[in-house]
């Protein structure tokens, strides 16, 4: 099973990726593959993006600023795609910091189907625990999740890193009674939010975990393994 790993910047994707890779390895046939054309990987990657596109080599090639020389990045890593996808029980594939390349650029989405065309795929949606610490948050970070199962047309699971330093205050259906108290224009729109979310990533328990502990990781392998599995609780 391919499993993509998407967040913003300082969510700890790298870091997750680091530690399920040792969590999984003694089981299962797993790998890494690095689709971050700017950064090294922190951990052993059976595949980078980085032996055939740098950042900061297309930088000087094509006298580009980051935001223009990461764009360019992930449209020549499209031409690499084959060598960047392998086999195993689980493969993690980590992805740009700046999410919005991987989700927004033709390039991105596309590297995402033809991951996604060589095998059963889930998204895990990493965010930061903190970030959630408001309705209107931790509404829109659900919101996001939808984004990118859209955008990517594979199934996200939202996983809340950081929970051994900051515990996320709601749940789905805790936040709508949150709301149901506050008055105003944006309390009534995340309401109705909260239904349209139903029909998205909501309907999966909530995953909680701390990538540098190891907390959780046996709740990611089980939801991870029920999401094309109608035997599971995904209540």
């Amino acid at each position: 099973m391919n499993l993509i790993v998407i967040g913003p910047a300082g969510s700890g994707k790298s870091t997750f990726v680091k530690s399920f890779l040792s969590f999984l390895k003694d089981d299962y046939d797993v790998k890494a593959v690095n689709l971050d054309p700017a950064s090294d990987p922190i951990y052993e990657a059976h595949a980078d993006v980085r032996k055939f596109v740098r950042t900061e080599d297309i930088m000087k090639k094509f006298n580009l600023g980051i935001n223009g020389a990461l764009i360019k990045s992930m449209d020549l890593a499209l031409n690499y795609v084959d060598k960047l996808i392998w086999r195993g029980d689980y493969v993690l594939y980590d992805t740009p910091g700046q999410m919005e390349l991987f989700l927004y650029l033709k390039s991105g989405t596309e590297i995402a189907k033809r991951i996604a065309e060589s095998d059963w795929t889930v998204g895990l949606f990493i965010v930061d625990s903190e970030v959630a610490s408001t309705p209107e948050n931790f509404i829109s970070i659900l919101a996001q999740n939808a984004v990118i199962s859209l955008r990517t047309g594979i199934p996200t699971i939202t996983v809340f890193n950081k929970s051994d330093v900051v515990e996320v205050p709601f749940t789905p259906s805790s936040v709508r009674d949150v709301l149901r108290k506050e008055e105003g224009v944006l309390a009534e729109l995340l309401e109705k939010l909260v239904d349209f979310l139903e029909f998205t990533t909501v309907r999966y328990r909530m995953i909680k975990i701390s990538a540098v502990k190891g907390d959780g990781f046996d709740d990611v392998l089980s939801m991870i393994n029920e999401v094309f599995c109608s035997c599971g609780d995904l209540s």
